[in-house]
């Protein structure tokens, strides 16, 4: 039978020997439960946004006569926003094990994880996935037949330069995204959680 996150933070606290007070274990319950609620919406509609910018994309890739370029962006958003659905999937099927604390701190652990994979996931991906891009748009230009003729090892230094610059590109475009949108909801869950511990302590 499925859980509900509210039935989660409830059996949670009732279990949860280390909160004495009632109020207290309250406080923690609504705040919690309210900054993860938070970030399940905010991580839905960024995910979701991925779909308009593929379609828009691709209509102005057609328009620009690159249709197959447009095919091959649409395909590769299409399949980050389906690694997204899975990755946050997993996340937010985070079973209570013992506490809420545990529950919460499984959560935050998890979050720091999947950022760290997207962040490598940038950093390698990104120029496979944009270099092939690159040569498609520029493929039968004047820009294309100038690059052929340059001596190999300038094109590979070109490449690698390129794949460089994107590869920076990317992460440092993932990690001021990701602190605009969970920067402060991931600063206020480190505070519940060290908020827990201490009450814990005493």
């Amino acid at each position: 039978m499925e859980r509900s996150i509210e039935n989660i933070w409830k059996e949670g606290f009732e279990s949860d020997k280390n909160f004495k007070l009632p109020v207290v274990k309250d406080l923690y319950n609504q705040k919690s439960k309210l900054i993860i609620e938070k970030i399940k919406a905010t991580s839905k509609k960024d995910n979701i946004s991925i779909i308009p910018i593929a379609l828009i994309l691709l209509a102005i890739f057609i328009y620009l006569d690159r249709a197959v370029l447009g095919v091959y962006i649409g395909i590769l958003l299409s399949a980050l926003f389906i690694l997204n659905q899975r990755q946050m999937k997993k996340l937010h099927e985070l079973d209570l094990t013992s506490n809420t604390y545990q529950y919460v701190l499984n959560y935050y652990a998890q979050l720091k994880a999947l950022q760290q994979y997207y962040t490598r996931l940038l950093a390698i991906g990104l120029p496979v996935i944009i270099l092939p891009g690159y040569w498609m748009y520029f493929q039968g230009t004047p820009v294309m037949s100038d690059f052929m003729k340059l001596d190999p090892f300038i094109q590979i230094l070109i490449i690698l330069i390129t794949a460089l610059a994107l590869s920076g590109l990317g992460v440092l475009s993932y990690k001021l995204s990701t602190q605009i949108l969970y920067g402060k909801l991931m600063t206020r869950l480190e505070e519940i959680l060290n908020d827990m511990e201490a009450l814990m302590k005493n």
